[in-house]
């Protein structure tokens, strides 16, 4: 079996009202995969601040009994954008809806500390220790693969590819974006994540000739159920219990204020087509970065121009995206 030497970047917020957990259990399906080694994880921001996605991190991979796995620290801020209405809005969010969270237990203070490495220099010193072996899964912004090839451009042919959750094919209906809790103008003027969180990142990273591959939003339909939760639970671990008490929350405000049958899993899908891209399909496209930095849409469409990446393209075999993921979250890890 083909292990896929990973770096997981990361904007984890398990256990924080009113934000996604999937970066979390993209985590916990890297620890139990067996097509995956985990090098290693660095923290970014989008959905959370770093320093809490940090803390996160620490948190479940400690819970899980796996401190040997490092977690270096990201930059906080974008390379010239300012996001602080972003993390504003989301805090206001938070309060308005942490109703939904009062049932869950405290979260306790991680005792592991992160790596001394700043994430950059991690990924400057893994991609160096394993040249063309890398693959680097970012499920938040590109700051920190783009600040260690701005330190050190020489490292990009040494990875063997960026699979990012993030981008958007076509144009884009804000309002019909929208969710009854995000009204979709906010998703154009206020917040930013992943892709958009750092344009200046993005435009770097895909500049740097560096295969990559866009993983869009096509995996909305790949959703975590409150008898998903309940399956996760029955392991009985501590870890286990910890998944599911954080992960309870979220499923019932997507459900309660989204009218969805359950939480989109981006992250975790992400990570999925590293193991099997057959889980949906991937175009070749061009990344216009004139257009993406102006915010105009298409900025990904087709054409011979470069720089060329991969999109995800639907449909996405759903029920096998779940297998996989469910056998990861349910599987006691060894």
């Amino acid at each position: 079996m083909e292990k896929h030497k990973v770096i997981l970047d990361v904007d984890t917020a398990n256990g924080m009202p009113v934000r996604d957990i999937d970066d979390g259990l993209a985590i916990a399906m890297a620890l139990a995969s067996p097509e995956i080694e985990l090098l290693g994880c660095t923290t970014c921001g989008g959905n959370c601040r770093t320093r809490e996605s940090t803390v996160n991190t620490l948190r479940i991979l400690e819970i899980a009994g796996r401190g040997d796995i490092p977690v270096a620290e990201g930059r906080e801020t974008p390379f010239l954008q300012d996001v602080s209405a972003s993390f504003q809005y989301l805090e206001r969010r938070s309060v308005k809806y942490q109703d939904f969270w009062k049932d869950m237990p405290p979260l306790a203070e991680p005792t592991l500390s992160p790596s001394p490495l700043k994430a950059h220099e991690f990924i400057i010193e893994t991609v160096k220790k394993y040249p063309g072996e890398v693959t680097i899964v970012k499920e938040g912004s590109l700051t920190n693969l783009a600040l260690a090839l701005s330190v050190e451009p020489e490292i990009a042919p040494l990875v063997k590819e960026v699979v990012h959750m993030g981008g958007h094919v076509g144009p884009v209906d804000w309002e019909r974006a929208g969710t009854p809790d995000t009204p979709g103008h906010l998703w154009w003027d206020t917040i930013r994540m992943n892709t958009e969180f750092d344009p200046e990142a993005t435009v770097i990273v895909i500049r740097s000739g560096i295969p990559f591959r866009f993983v869009t939003g096509i995996s909305r339909d790949v959703l975590l159920t409150p008898e998903d939760v309940d399956r996760i639970e029955a392991v009985g671990s501590p870890y286990y219990t910890f998944l599911a008490q954080t992960s309870h929350p979220w499923v019932e405000f997507n459900m309660a204020v989204r009218n969805l049958a359950g939480a989109p899993m981006w992250d975790p899908f992400t990570l999925a087509v590293v193991i099997d891209p057959s889980f949906c399909y991937f175009v070749d496209m061009r990344f216009d970065a004139e257009r993406f930095r102006a915010w105009e849409h298409p900025y990904l469409y087709i054409s011979p121009d470069s720089p060329q990446v991969r999109v995800s393209m639907g449909p996405v075999r759903v029920e096998r995206v779940r297998e996989l993921l469910l056998k990861a979250w349910t599987t006691p890890l060894s």
